[in-house]
């Protein structure tokens, strides 16, 4: 009984060792999956940041061009409305309070 015992805790110290390996294998995967994201997160922040810095340069051109196109416009229609004001100004009559 006791030869029976012994080829017993053999055999579950073996069923626990293979078990043990794939589930290491399964923890080295997912660590290097977590490193090589954390590497991958860091490439591409970095690259984000120089993408980031060259679109804010872009808006920022594209602002001060249209200011520049859209500025005639805008001190002709400031115009207009002054004359246009001045012109009802002057051709109606203000009432008396």
């Amino acid at each position: 009984m006791d030869f029976l015992a012994v080829w017993r805790d053999i055999s579950l110290l073996w069923l626990i060792f293979l078990t043990l390996i794939p589930a290491l294998i399964a923890s080295v995967i997912l660590f290097f999956c977590v490193k090589g994201m954390h590497r991958l997160r860091q490439m591409t922040e970095k690259g984000l940041s120089v993408a980031k810095d060259k679109a804010q340069q872009v808006a920022n051109g594209t602002e001060r061009a249209s200011q520049k196109v859209v500025r005639p416009f805008i001190a002709a229609h400031a115009a207009g409305a002054r004359i246009g004001t001045m012109a009802r100004t002057t051709v109606t009559r203000r009432k008396q309070p």
